[in-house]
């Protein structure tokens, strides 16, 4: 079988780590694929430093028509069995390209649309977006996978017919001992952290809001690890709510494991979440995780046993909760044992990888 694996490569994120860990799952176990990429970018630099030289297809302009053909051309030349597509441009550029060359697809599905509604011009985009992707794929007859249960039953309907899948994301164990402690991180201060974009669905003003609701005197910052659109609008409501020495956004971070190896807690205070590979590397690294009780992290976080889950925009629960972090050393620590087991029993890279092989094999048994 000869695999290739689509996708945009503009931003990086969760997508995007999800194939990383695919392409170190194939070349470990010998698989043949190759890599497509619309942009030659992070994903497409980080790729190359495992061994993986992407196929980057760029386009000639915002809409270049020429691409799907392009596209058919080069899974031709590679002889593509089966094509796994990430994302609404390059399961709409696969299914235009069967056109030209056939090929069974694959598509997963990592999370909910980004927007606050249909009647905004970002949640109008995004919404489109999607309904682009799950239009070309239902015409591909595209094989499904979704990262979380969650995700599969709200689909439901709308992918009926088509061969389905719930696989959730994996990761290979991850040791604190390999981790240097930033500089910046102070060991005598508690250091909270929120990690991923700083979008609206992550809900980081309440993580705000709760940093502003502990008292001073417990010695606590929140470190906002990302880059996204709402970083400005954070920093102001910091400013205003009188943290801003008690929060610091410290932006995009190359190390990041470095970070995560070194915080006590991490927050996730999201109003959805598929499943976060934050989360998946926090509990192999032993730290404990506060959640809101959404999407993935409700189907990974047991309260109070690898983790602690919140009800969706409660504040004082997140306050209560880093308090009880922060006053008993010995809580946080059960929870990461606990959590690091069940990453180690449930979520790795080759469950992941030895689940997907089994859905492309059915994807090309019934094309």
């Amino acid at each position: 079988m000869k695999l290739a694996i689509c996708s945009v490569g503009e931003l990086f994120g969760g997508v995007e780590r999800h194939i990383l860990g695919m392409c170190t799952w194939l070349q470990r176990e010998g698989h043949e694929f190759v890599l497509i990429l619309f942009h030659d970018r992070e994903l497409a630099r980080q790729a190359r430093e495992i061994g993986v030289e992407p196929v980057v297809l760029e386009a000639r302009g915002r809409f270049d028509l020429g691409v799907p053909g392009r596209l058919a051309g080069i899974l031709a030349n590679h002889g593509v069995d089966v094509v796994h597509a990430h994302g609404y441009k390059a399961v709409v550029n696969c299914a235009l390209a069967r056109r030209k060359y056939k090929f069974p697809m694959v598509r997963t599905v990592h999370g909910l649309v980004e927007s606050s509604g249909w009647w905004t011009p970002s949640g109008f985009k995004g919404n489109f977006y999607f309904w682009l992707e799950r239009f070309y794929g239902r015409r591909a007859g595209s094989a499904v996978a979704y990262v979380t249960e969650d995700l599969r039953l709200r689909h439901a309907r709308n992918d009926r017919g088509l061969a389905t899948r719930t696989i959730y994301n994996g990761i290979d164990p991850l040791s604190r001992r390999d981790f240097t402690r930033p500089a910046d991180l102070d060991p005598g201060v508690f250091q909270v952290a929120a990690m991923g974009r700083v979008t609206r669905v992550k809900g980081l003003e309440n993580a705000i809001r709760a940093a502003a609701g502990l008292e001073p005197g417990l010695k606590v910052v929140l470190n906002i690890i990302g880059t996204g659109p709402l970083a400005g609008e954070l920093k102001a409501l910091a400013t205003e709510l009188g943290v801003g020495d008690r929060v610091r956004f410290l932006g995009f971070k190359k190390n990041v494991y470095d970070y995560l190896a070194h915080i006590d807690v991490l927050i996730m205070p999201s109003v959805h979440e598929g499943l976060p590979y934050t989360i998946l590397e926090a509990m192999s690294l032993g730290i404990p995780i506060i959640g809101t009780r959404v999407g993935g992290l409700a189907e990974v976080i047991d309260d109070r046993e690898n983790g602690m889950l919140i009800p969706l925009g409660d504040v004082e629960g997140l306050i209560q909760g880093i308090r009880a972090l922060k006053s008993e050393p010995g809580l946080g620590e059960a929870m990461g044992r606990a959590a690091r087991r069940i990453q180690a029993d449930s979520f790795t890279l080759d469950t992941m990888g030895n689940s997907y092989q089994g859905l492309y094999n059915e994807a090309i048994s019934h094309f």
